[in-house]
């Protein structure tokens, strides 16, 4: 494991750090009978109900703080499997899944970055995973892609939620430097890997067959550039 990787998962634990102001805030904030309201984006999370809430097992990798899961258990997808090697996230998650009142068919975990070497091959007929494998060193993302070839069924389908591509150019008065072509680092965290979409169609298309790609935008933002690649096994 890298150095690079290990500062990314400092950064992601300190970022969905949760103190109990939060927490408060959080509950004044949000409505436990609107679940909906904890997708960022309402295009990714229709692809996501669209593709993934009718499947009898779904894993959501780097879940995040766990909405994901959480829209996909209240659709009706009774076995989902929410897991993040960021231990911050998923103590975030477990405290959403509480104010939402969940009691059965969502697992959340804290795993280790080998967690799905140990996972059965076919077990998850669905996987979802978003702002993840463009955020990871190359070996790492290729690793994972690997892997999700394997635990998933031959009938499964991904969905893989990535950034916007944007020019690798290093920009030193905000902190921004590219190195090996690709890699955008943020006062020395890696933040991103950035590649034009058939770049990631190549690599995506060497473990599955791309079926589209569909675009959204976060809150704010003017432009739907981000991407939701949709995969079959």
């Amino acid at each position: 494991m890298g150095n690079s990787y290990l500062e990314a998962l400092k950064f992601w634990n300190q970022a969905f750090d949760l103190d109990e102001e939060a927490k408060e805030q959080y509950r004044k904030e949000l409505d436990p009978e609107d679940y909906k309201e904890l997708a960022s984006s309402g295009k990714l999370a229709e692809v996501l109900v669209r593709e993934l809430a009718g499947k009898k097992r779904v894993l959501d990798y780097g879940c995040g703080e766990g909405w994901a899961g959480i829209l996909l258990n209240k659709s009706g997808c009774k076995d989902v499997t929410s897991v993040d090697v960021v231990e911050n996230a998923i103590k975030l998650a477990e405290f959403l899944k509480s104010l939402y009142d969940i009691k059965d068919g969502l697992k959340m975990e804290c795993v280790p970055d080998t967690w799905l070497d140990s996972v059965e091959p076919g077990t998850y007929d669905g996987i979802f995973c978003s702002n993840v494998i463009d955020v990871l060193p190359a070996e790492v993302t290729d690793a994972i892609l690997a892997n999700f070839a394997r635990v998933a069924t031959d009938d499964a389908k991904i969905v893989i939620g990535m950034n916007y591509y944007f020019e690798p150019v290093s920009k030193p008065d905000k902190g921004i430097e590219i190195r090996n072509g690709n890699e955008m680092y943020v006062n020395g965290v890696l933040r991103m890997v950035t590649r034009t979409d058939d770049e990631w169609r190549e690599i995506l298309g060497r473990y599955f067959t791309v079926e589209k790609v569909e675009y959204f935008a976060w809150p704010g933002e003017t432009e739907e550039k981000r991407r939701i690649f949709v995969l079959k096994k």
